[in-house]
């Protein structure tokens, strides 16, 4: 496997979901893994500068192929995600940049390697020096081009730049039901233990109905409480969000200074909602079947990694692949 540095940018539409959508799908090609990302920036634009500021960020990939075939994955991820080469340099829903592949130089018609930009664009040096700062590029490290570089107006945003940000949990019987009449299928206090324990000092992230099943309609102690739902407007105790990019915004701001983990808690249409951005899924069997009027979507795309008994139930970990 070859390991080569990726640059994502973005000022059109929804940059953020954007450059995720396009780290979900490196991260689903079969002959890539994305091994480190960086975090977003908000940057001002460079060569043509009456557009929109820009997302950037970086990213490390390993991969199986030639600099030419990698090259070949972005552009068409791309062009699914609908960007349009209309002018040099110009605005653009997202721009995916081979910038260094280890061991690798090339200069021919379509691509040159290291990125002949590399070390005068300050937008690239930031995120690339924060995953990479001792890769050297002709004969200086990241950290040293960057040192000299005019970073005016460039800062770290408040928004998740994770592709697979979420964990997972819930627990189902043995027909895949999570809940009835919108309340939880039995009382386990096993697994109500093992879910205080697991997300104690966590994100919860959850779905009006959900709320609006605990106990007096209070937030769970010890953690923060985030309803999404398109509706609702307030609830004491509660962080309210409304669609994806107010919630990735909020998690990206309880997460600035201390990451957090954040978990999907239900009901099933946050789960659907957030299973694309899951990249583990804890999950309790119960021994049984009650009778359930709704269950969680299937866990398409991950592996079963860990399992253990309980004296009440299973106890089950998937890992997305």
């Amino acid at each position: 496997m070859g390991i080569a540095y990726i640059g994502l940018g973005s000022n059109l539409g929804n940059r953020g979901e954007t450059m995720r959508a396009a780290l979900r799908r490196m991260a689903e090609h079969p002959h890539l893994r994305v091994e480190r990302m960086s975090h977003f920036y908000e940057t001002p634009p460079w060569g043509k500068t009456d557009q929109p500021l820009f997302l950037n960020a970086a990213a490390c990939i390993s991969f199986d192929g030639s600099a030419h075939e990698l090259l070949g994955v972005l552009q068409r991820t791309e062009h699914e995600l609908g960007r349009v080469r209309h002018e040099h340099w110009g605005a653009r829903t997202i721009d995916l940049d081979v910038l260094h592949v280890e061991g690798a130089t090339c200069a021919d018609a379509a691509l040159r390697l290291p990125h002949p930009y590399l070390t005068e664009r300050a937008f690239v040096l930031v995120p690339l020096a924060e995953i990479a700062p001792n890769l050297m590029v002709h004969g200086q490290s990241a950290a040293a081009w960057l040192a000299a570089a005019d970073t005016e107006g460039i800062v770290r945003a408040r928004e998740l730049s994770e592709p697979y940000p979420v964990e997972l949990i819930a627990a189902c019987d043995e027909e895949g039901g999570i809940g009835r009449a919108g309340q939880l299928l039995t009382d386990c206090p096993e697994d109500m233990a093992h879910f205080r324990r697991t997300t104690m000092g966590g994100i919860l992230v959850m779905g009006r109905r959900t709320m609006e099943s605990l106990p007096g309609r209070r937030p769970l102690a010890g953690r923060e409480n985030v309803v999404l739902s398109r509706t609702m407007e307030r609830a004491e105790g509660f962080h309210i969000v409304h669609d994806l990019a107010e919630l990735w915004s909020l998690l990206g701001t309880m997460t600035h200074s201390m990451p957090r983990p954040i978990f999907a808690v239900g009901g099933v249409e946050c789960y659907r909602t957030l299973l694309p951005y899951t990249r583990r899924a804890y999950i309790t069997r119960l021994p049984g079947a009650y009778g359930a009027d709704v269950f969680l979507p299937p866990l398409e795309g991950f592996a079963l990694t860990n399992s253990r008994g309980g004296e009440t139930c299973m106890f089950e970990i998937y890992e997305r692949v």
